[in-house]
């Protein structure tokens, strides 16, 4: 937030760029701004942050889709006495110093997050100076003194920073000593003197491969159960603009109705009137009008959770989606012959339009959008046309997609439309997904750095908590992973969709940037968001490659044959015995696989660690890995292959080509597992 920077307002998710409402100047003196000097403006040019006021709200600022808690001066102490005003207005000070002239982040500015983080820190730095006043030794602190003297920073810490607040503390601290000691008054303790650590940092999880599955089933069968209520949401909805409609008849008797010909229906007789019986059940289910509010974030939940599973879009991406977010482009234009007629169809694309982060104001960016996201969005969209009629807003102008359904529970009317907090939504189905032994194994694979055992979050037989992030890094790893690894349970259930993102997230899909991007005035193209999940789809394919090398050749039980099955068979001995360090062998595999070295992929008889194109494979002749040196050969594998070529000989007449050409790769096979396989079991 800087007055260098064009404001940026926003209304329910649309950024709209104030040209004319700008923040006033930052006075050129140090003695700091007058009173009526403006922080912030809203779209219509209102003040909404003005330095002498003590309420600061920075919400048009704000790029999130989720409002940010006011900064309310007048709420720190219960009393007003002149000790607590000369706090308050150090307070304001340094928040205005930080805003103006800390400097920092992407762009050079402070977001609105991270002043709302110093704030709390300054809050609780204020009580803490007015505390001392019960030490007669002490008392009554000044914010100068406090930054200024080890040993009372040093009890402030020890008293009331901990965890998170630690890092955000040597932010603030680093931000006024940026500032200057001309501008403060005084010089400020460098943080780096005090245990204010960062906590460590953890790198979102991958969701265990059985526990993804189930969440995948479970997600699209509660889809299909909100999407039969597609067609009656908006008039549902649109009903509880009578206060009294959904309540129960004893309710209704006290309210003067004027007779029992004028009750309204009651919340059972309601759902059965828009045919939503078969919706709300189960997880949905919603005995009372009280009830109808959770009901409804639920089923938004489970959209926006669906979306996250698809598409891999973050958090604020996905929330920030405006209603007409859907939209189809054309990929590839029909194909017509000579005569006029169409020898191959357009092919059409459903994709997603939101805003972007990181940019330090919104653009626009878009989506691949599948079928169940598709369904996603039209339950969100009837859901939006109910509750837009009740908050009376225009769908067709800047319009969330997620509006707060709190005010189908209450009577009164909200001056601000509100957008739904997902945080402690809970679904009861994904709730009963818990940990096991074997998803902490795998957990483990996933990252040899990080201790997940003694991490109470992952402890076996605690349900698995979800988060939004951990959909994106999930799908790009199983996506990345299930073309081309041997994971058969996640290939069926991810057939369809990762075929899909493999055509539309591929290097060479020419239509990508165009499509999924933004227009870039200064360059004059478009240009594919930074943060896109077509980055993050490319990058996990590495990753995703050397998980299944170690977890697939290394820790499975079956021997190995082959020429790389051969090495890797060593490796997984030398593994066992302590030779050498997993740590070591995923770090060598990560990097051979960066670098293109190794690859891999499953054939009929294991998998193959060769680069680039096999004409053998091409062709069908699969009996070719058996001397090919980047062959790895599973005897599992290769015990069926030779079954089922026996049976396939019996179709042919013997002394036929076909005849002759399958009789060979049996005898090729025969003859490899004699030579070897069985040699090693013996």
């Amino acid at each position: 937030m800087s007055a260098a920077i064009e404001s940026v307002g926003t209304v329910f998710g649309t950024e709209i760029f104030l040209s004319h409402y700008e923040p006033d100047n930052a006075p050129e003196h140090n003695a700091g701004p007058a009173p009526n000097f403006v922080l912030c403006r809203d779209e219509k040019g209102n003040a909404t942050a003005v330095y002498g006021d003590d309420v600061w709200d920075f919400n048009p600022y704000r790029p999130s889709a989720k409002r940010i808690s006011k900064i309310r001066f007048d709420a720190v102490f219960h009393v007003g006495g002149q000790e607590q005003k000369a706090l308050k207005s150090d307070a304001k000070h340094l928040l205005y110093c930080i805003i103006y002239f800390g400097g920092g982040g992407r762009i050079g500015q402070v977001s609105h997050s991270t002043i709302n983080h110093y704030w709390r820190i300054l809050r609780r730095a204020m009580l803490f100076c007015y505390a001392q006043k019960q030490k007669p030794l002490v008392g009554v602190l000044t914010l100068e003194q406090l930054f200024t003297v080890p040993t009372y920073l040093s009890a402030f810490i020890r008293e009331q920073v901990t965890g998170f607040n630690k890092g955000v503390l040597s932010g603030m601290l680093l931000k006024l000593v940026s500032v200057g000691e001309a501008r403060l008054g005084y010089k400020v303790l460098n943080p780096y003197e005090f245990e204010l650590k960062n906590p460590e940092y953890r790198q979102t999880p991958l969701i265990p491969t059985r526990i993804y599955l189930n969440a995948i089933n479970i997600l699209s069968d509660l889809l299909n159960q909100a999407y039969q209520g597609v067609e009656g949401y908006e008039f549902f909805i649109e009903c509880f603009a009578d206060p009294n409609y959904g309540m129960s008849f004893a309710h209704q008797k006290g309210q003067k109705l004027g007779g029992r010909k004028n009750f309204r229906p009651t919340i059972a007789e309601a759902i059965n009137d828009h045919a939503l019986d078969e919706v709300f059940i189960g997880e949905f289910s919603c005995a009372s009008k009280s009830k109808v509010q959770t009901a409804l974030l639920k089923i938004q939940y489970v959209a926006k959770t669906v979306i996250h599973l698809y598409t891999g879009m973050r958090d604020q991406e996905v929330t920030r989606m405006p209603y007409n977010c859907l939209r189809q482009e054309v990929v590839r234009d029909q194909l017509m012959d000579d005569q006029g007629v169409v020898r191959d169809q357009s092919q059409i694309v459903s994709v997603l339009s939101t805003t972007t982060k990181y940019s330090g104001y919104k653009e626009g960016g878009a989506w691949f959008a599948s079928d169940e996201v598709v369904k996603a969005v039209e339950v969100l969209r009837s859901i939006c046309r109910g509750l837009a009629k009740l908050y009376s807003v225009e769908l067709e102008g800047p319009c969330s997609l997620f509006l707060n359904p709190t005010i189908v529970g209450y009577s009164r009317r909200f001056d601000e439309v509100g957008a739904p907090t997902f945080k402690k939504t809970k679904l009861l189905m994904l709730n009963a997904l818990t940990i096991k032994p074997e998803d902490l194994t795998e957990l483990a694979q996933s990252d040899p750095c990080r201790d997940f055992y003694s991490e109470q979050e992952f402890a076996v037989g605690q349900p698995w908590s979800f988060a939004s992030h951990q959909f994106r890094r999930s799908l790009a790893f199983y996506g990345s992973s299930s073309g081309f690894i041997s994971l058969p349970s996640l290939r069926a259930q991810f057939k369809h969709m990762t075929l899909e993102m493999a055509r539309y997230y591929s290097n060479n899909f020419d239509r990508l940037r165009t499509i999924f991007g933004y227009y870039d005035d200064m360059k004059n193209e478009f240009v594919l968001p930074s943060n896109h999940f077509a980055f993050e789809f490319q990058m996990a394919m590495p990753m995703s490659v050397a998980n299944q090398l170690i977890a697939d050749l290394l820790f499975s039980e079956e021997p190995l044959f082959g020429g790389t099955g051969s090495y890797a068979q060593k490796q997984k001995q030398r593994l066992q015995v302590g030779e050498i360090n997993i740590f070591d062998v995923r770090a060598d595999t990560e990097q051979r696989v960066k670098d293109g070295a190794i690859s891999y992929r499953p054939t009929l008889l294991g998998g193959c660690t060769k680069v680039g194109r096999c004409n053998s494979f091409l062709l069908g002749d699969y009996a070719e890995c058996l001397s090919c040196e980047g062959a790895i050969i599973k005897p599992e594998k290769l015990m069926v292959a030779i079954e089922q070529a026996i049976e396939e000989l019996s179709f042919y007449a013997e002394g036929s080509g076909e005849y002759q050409v399958v009789d060979d790769d049996i005898k090729r096979m025969s003859a490899f597992k004699s030579r070897l396989i069985d040699t090693v079991e013996l």
